[in-house]
């Protein structure tokens, strides 16, 4: 069983492949607009999600050259 640390994890994780597909839809929303309404969805804290993006931004960055985003 996941502890509290590994959830928030997954969660986060998931959480950026859903911000991921929704930009790559045709009919485009802000990414203001995409993030939050995830994150509501998610029922994740934007505080706790900012800091995980900001902790991993060098190995996110390079997964987006990689795939050619």
């Amino acid at each position: 069983m996941l502890d509290k640390e590994d959830r928030q994890e997954r969660m986060h994780q998931a959480a950026l492949l859903k911000i991921a597909m929704q930009l790559r839809k045709q009919d485009l929303k802000g990414f203001d607009e995409i993030f939050s309404e995830i994150l509501q969805d998610m029922d994740l804290d934007e505080a706790e999600f900012r800091s995980y993006v900001n902790a991993h931004m060098q190995t996110l960055m390079a997964t987006v050259k990689k795939r050619g985003y």
